[in-house]
């Protein structure tokens, strides 16, 4: 509203139509138009950020964020994955780890062709850490 209404002051100016009362209007004090949009449940920065936190607060290193996967023949790039642990997230004795969320089934594909263990979902990911890496009792499940 507010681009709309200066485009026309402006043209008024240029061709001299705006009046001394309608240069004075104060546009502030109107009422826009309600836009509907749909909120989505939590954003995908925040849940990758909430994961890796997640995962350092329990002892584990830090991923590498948009990390990009290469040809190791070629060099040439593959996919980027949200975040990795390219040498696992206990070096040495575990898998390869990503965090692929909403990405297409192509950088899936380049995953398990790099050998990486992917989950696409922050939650499988804890599921995984907490059963695989950190050996939790089921009841510990719960944060």
């Amino acid at each position: 509203m507010l681009a709309q209404a200066a485009n026309r002051f402006l043209e008024g100016l240029l061709h001299g139509e705006v009046t001394f009362e309608e240069a004075q209007e104060d546009i502030t004090h109107r009422v826009g138009e309600a836009v509907p949009i749909s909120v989505a449940p939590e954003d995908e920065e925040e849940q990758i950020l909430r994961g890796m936190e997640w995962v350092v607060e329990r002892g584990l290193p830090e991923p590498e964020v948009e990390y990009e996967v290469v040809d190791e023949t070629t060099g040439e790039p593959l996919a980027v994955f949200d975040v990795a642990w390219p040498a696992g997230l206990q070096e040495g004795f575990s898998p390869q780890v990503a965090i692929l969320l909403n990405e297409p089934r192509e950088i899936e594909e380049v995953a398990n062709r790099a050998g990486y263990r992917f989950f696409t979902t922050v939650e499988e990911f804890k599921d995984y850490v907490r059963r695989g890496i950190l050996a939790e009792p089921e009841v510990l499940r719960a944060s």
